[in-house]
């Protein structure tokens, strides 16, 4: 059962650093592109606000237990 533990602090944490380049992607896109019908600035401001962050503190958290 250690193994399996081992391995998804692995998965989650290069999911972390994987995150975290996303966030920095959809903040250049709001910087810098207008935004699409399907795809606006408000939703890439959700996304990161209610996916990735939720995802980055679910990940830091579990990291924390032993």
């Amino acid at each position: 059962m250690g193994n399996d533990r081992k391995h998804m602090k692995k998965v989650r944490k290069k999911r972390i650093d994987s995150i975290e380049k996303q966030i920095v992607k959809h903040v250049e896109k709001i910087l810098n592109e207008e935004g699409r019908q399907d795809t606006t600035k408000e939703y890439w401001k959700k996304e990161i606000d209610e996916k990735f962050l939720k995802q980055i503190e679910d990940d830091k958290e579990y990291l924390k237990k032993k």
